[in-house]
């Protein structure tokens, strides 16, 4: 039975993937490198910038490299997004009778903590969350489960009694891989897409919590 509730934040908190999308466009064409739309679904969404880095200088890039590349990324990402940020269809109310239950709540994101930090306060949302998880507190990026382990455990529940919510491949092989049962929602990919998670919805509107604990 579940106890936990596990998110994604990009495309799953937030329909951003394409604005990402354009944030990596944007820089990609300063430094002449591109990105396909199969270079998104498989070396981008879901993953750690780090390893979309790695994947286009074909090289692991130093710590600062990599804080110069993601800030310069984040503030081009911040800059499209802020005129309109907003929550996923029916969040909110999701979110609200989940915590009227009384179920611990974690985000476990390929994002780093300033543009985390940006959606969470942005939206006033930070609250509902009794732990984040951001891409600099792991060594692995999705699909490995490191980032899905590491938020069942920062919660203290076993990760096969919580259920996340993911938009990415990468993303659900993640959690599935950390032992947790997976709704995948249809931000970024589509319903046969996403034919591996254990439920697919296309918004919150079309969520229980009482569906939750038959998955």
């Amino acid at each position: 039975m579940f106890k936990a509730v596990v998110f994604d934040m990009n495309g799953v908190i937030v329909d951003d993937e394409r604005i990402h999308q354009e944030s990596w466009r944007q820089l990609c064409q300063k430094y002449g490198f591109h990105l396909t739309e199969d270079d998104f679904k498989h070396k981008v969404f879901g993953r750690t910038e780090a390893d979309t880095f790695t994947y286009l200088f074909h090289k692991q890039l130093s710590r600062i490299e990599l804080q110069q590349y993601s800030s310069e990324r984040v503030k081009i990402a911040i800059s499209i997004f802020k005129p309109k940020l907003a929550l996923t269809e029916g969040l909110l109310q999701f979110l609200q009778e989940l915590q009227a239950k009384n179920i611990p709540l974690a985000i476990a994101t390929s994002a780093r903590k300033p543009y985390t930090d940006f959606i969470l306060d942005g939206l006033n949302v930070r609250e509902f969350f009794k732990q984040i998880v951001t891409a600099e507190e792991i060594s692995k990026g999705k699909p490995d489960p490191e980032i899905y382990l590491l938020a069942a455990k920062r919660i203290s529940i076993d990760p096969k009694d919580c259920v996340a919510f993911e938009d990415s491949l990468s993303g659900i092989k993640s959690a599935q891989a950390a032992g947790m049962k997976v709704v995948g929602i249809t931000t970024t990919h589509t319903v046969k897409e996403l034919d591996i998670a254990n439920k697919i919805i296309k918004s919150f509107k079309n969520i229980t919590v009482e569906e939750l604990v038959v998955l």
